[in-house]
């Protein structure tokens, strides 16, 4: 937790490529409730982790905004394709996917909002 009065960041992440369920949980002391999301670390590898407080002071921002993002998917960084092509790997995992023209690609993924008064170890997830 980043204490400071004005301040951003953002981390990569990769999750459990090995295709076991990868999983994120947020709570909000606030509001009691939690968030989460779970799928399979084969299908998004990745997960940047953002944050804004304070520090934007342009519109729609306007040095106000406090928050918290999480992303998953396949590349680790908000980043062209060039780049993201370039960069090839990150930590041993590919940072892109090439899919072969007119073909399809199916996913699941999982989200779960429940009222939590602490921060859960895991959410009821899917079996």
């Amino acid at each position: 937790m980043n204490i400071a009065p004005v301040s951003s960041g953002y981390t990569a992440h990769v999750m459990n490529e090995a295709g076991e369920n990868a999983f994120f949980t947020a709570w909000s002391p606030t509001t009691k409730m939690a968030f989460g999301c779970v799928w399979k670390g084969a299908d998004f590898p990745s997960m940047g982790i953002w944050e804004e407080n304070h520090s934007r002071t342009a519109s729609p921002w306007n040095g106000k905004t406090l928050t918290r993002g999480m992303e998953f998917g396949v590349s680790p960084f908000p980043e062209s394709r060039r780049a993201t092509v370039e960069r090839g790997r990150m930590f041993g995992v590919p940072t892109f996917r090439w899919l072969p023209a007119r073909t399809k690609l199916q996913v699941e993924y999982w989200a779960v909002l429940q009222q939590a008064d602490a921060p859960p170890d895991s959410l009821d997830w899917p079996a």
